[in-house]
């Protein structure tokens, strides 16, 4: 199957909807009407969907050729301490703050949850056994403890888990996920959630001719804001283990580096992640106690 057909089939899986112009299409996917007709005669053809007139239905035989690009598996990394957001933290890790009555990580178990995602393994560290809270809602949860998560960065967190990367969504664990659709069933190439910015000071990146994620850096102009929510191909799963390994253990201050560092910028030449656009209204990061307080008002110290 060829990305745009990959479009397709998963633009239709995914509306709500069954009744679909031509223009309606191009303008969704983003992909001329040209190409939109071709495709959709293929499609038609190897019976992955059925057409009349203007509805557009996935056949069992589609949903089969899509089973391959299902994600069935994700890693969260919530091993750190959450420093800036005292004394939220002081009895518990920062994921597991609560924002008007709903924990932070809740919000990406939910939407991770809602795709058909129960193959979930937490990588834990400061106030670990208060993760044990969460099993009561999501019994499924696998636990992997980082007990270097004070003396490194959180490339150690990977390190905790290279076994299980593989064809996975990679995840930071600090993310209130205020759109649940950012998380997708499928996926066809590894790539990384950004939101787009004429100026920032925060982490952000550009891409280059291919589409593909270069000047990851702090600080940028006319680039994406970075989100620490990544899906990474089978492939690149296998050299992300590689290349964990090898920076962590070989490379002169290897255990000081954010794990995006690893392909992203020190063995950018041997990927091609792609950005998956997503709104700033989708995530929403807080950083600081004061940024808790404006969401959350019983935090506030009369």
């Amino acid at each position: 199957m060829n990305r745009y057909e990959f479009e397709i089939l998963t633009f239709i899986d995914r509306s709500d909807i069954n009744e679909y112009s031509m223009r309606m299409l191009s303008d969704s996917i983003r992909i001329s009407e040209t190409k939109i007709k071709e495709c959709l005669g293929t499609l038609i053809d190897d019976e992955l969907i059925n057409k009349d007139d203007t509805l557009l239905e996935i056949t069992e035989k589609g949903y089969e050729a899509l089973e391959p690009y299902r994600v069935k598996k994700a890693i969260i990394i919530a091993a750190g301490f959450g420093s800036r957001m005292m004394p939220a933290t002081a009895d518990r890790p920062k994921p597991l703050v609560t924002v008007n009555g709903v924990r932070i990580l809740d919000t990406l178990l939910d939407a991770l949850v809602s795709n058909g995602i129960q193959d979930i393994t937490v990588v834990r560290g400061y106030k670990k056994n208060r993760f044990d809270d969460l099993l009561a809602k999501y019994p499924f949860l696998k636990f992997v403890d980082n007990e270097e998560y004070d003396r490194t960065n959180n490339i150690s967190s990977v390190i905790a888990i290279l076994d299980k990367i593989d064809a996975c969504y990679l995840c930071e664990a600090d993310l209130y996920i205020a759109n649940p659709a950012i998380i997708s069933k499928y996926q066809y190439t590894s790539n990384i959630l950004g939101s787009w910015s004429l100026e920032t000071d925060d982490w952000s990146f550009q891409l280059d001719s291919d589409g593909h994620i270069i000047n990851y850096q702090k600080g940028n102009r006319n680039c994406w804001n970075y989100y620490g929510i990544s899906f990474w191909t089978k492939s690149d799963s296998e050299k992300l283990k590689e290349d964990f390994r090898q920076v962590y253990e070989n490379v002169d201050g290897g255990k000081d580096y954010f794990w995006e560092f690893v392909p992203l910028v020190l063995k950018r030449e041997k990927y091609g992640v792609e950005i998956r656009q997503c709104n700033k209204s989708d995530i929403i990061e807080i950083d600081s106690f004061y940024e808790l307080t404006q969401l959350d008002p019983s935090y506030r110290i009369s």
